[in-house]
């Protein structure tokens, strides 16, 4: 993890790579992104019994507020980066972008209607300290078991095909590779209130193969296997409500 991570994307330079490179069409992340969009688009509606108001802790570019457009009473993005929030205007990206200080985030409880909570690859790859922050934030959006639910991307199993790149040492040591397991997950929920219901994989494989040759073969294998075999995916969503 670089420890100035919660920096990288004040350059506007590195947001261009991520929103255009990162998830160009075709790309593994992009890849990934629309099946989290399709599973997202049925959860939703069978989750709540009305549209709940969305709030995207570090959301960037605004990406799963997009992907819940029109299934949401309104969606609220929270990040530290003007550069991320104003790519995510350009982009289209409905709802409100909140510009906020470390630490700042503060989501405003509307009676009535639930919540979701959601973050997207966030916790992978800041230490501790933010992602109690993160848990703080939902907890105040989500004050009992009622409020609604949270939405937490781990885009580093540990459990996945992902830990044996990482175990035969095939890791370029300049780049990020974190890892979090399901107990560590199980933990930070736990430690803060939270019960976990749902678990949802959307990668069996990683980036690697999905080049060619054998993009054929993993694509296909994912699109069958992802989903029952989810706590051996890549890519997994947890599902948290309050206790």
């Amino acid at each position: 993890m670089a420890a100035d991570y919660t920096e990288v994307f004040q350059d506007p330079s590195a947001v261009e790579k991520y929103a255009e490179r990162t998830y160009a069409p075709g790309t593994f992340s992009s890849i990934v992104s629309a099946r989290q969009a399709g599973w997202l688009r049925g959860f939703v509606p069978s989750a709540f019994g009305m549209p709940p108001v969305h709030h995207d802790f570090a959301c960037g570019t605004g990406r799963v507020a997009r992907m819940l457009s029109g299934l949401v009473e309104v969606s609220h993005g929270y990040d530290t980066s003007e550069a991320m929030l104003a790519k995510g205007r350009e982009l289209g990206t409905p709802g409100h972008s909140h510009l906020v200080g470390p630490g700042g985030a503060c989501p405003e409880v509307v009676p009535g209607r639930p919540a979701m909570v959601t973050a997207f690859r966030f916790v992978l790859n800041v230490d501790a300290g933010l992602r109690d922050q993160l848990m703080e934030f939902a907890s105040a959006a989500l004050p009992d078991a009622d409020a609604g639910l949270l939405l937490v991307e781990n885009h580093g199993n540990t459990a996945s095909l992902r830990h044996l790149r990482k175990a035969f040492g095939r890791v370029d040591s300049s780049t990020w590779f974190q890892e979090l397991s399901h107990e560590e997950m199980r933990a930070l929920l736990d430690r803060h209130g939270y019960e976990l219901v749902g678990v949802q994989g959307f990668t069996l494989f990683t980036q690697g193969c999905y080049r060619r040759p054998w993009a054929w073969a993993s694509k296909a294998a994912d699109a069958v296997l992802a989903s029952p075999l989810s706590k051996r995916c890549t890519d997994v969503v947890y599902v948290a409500r309050r206790r």
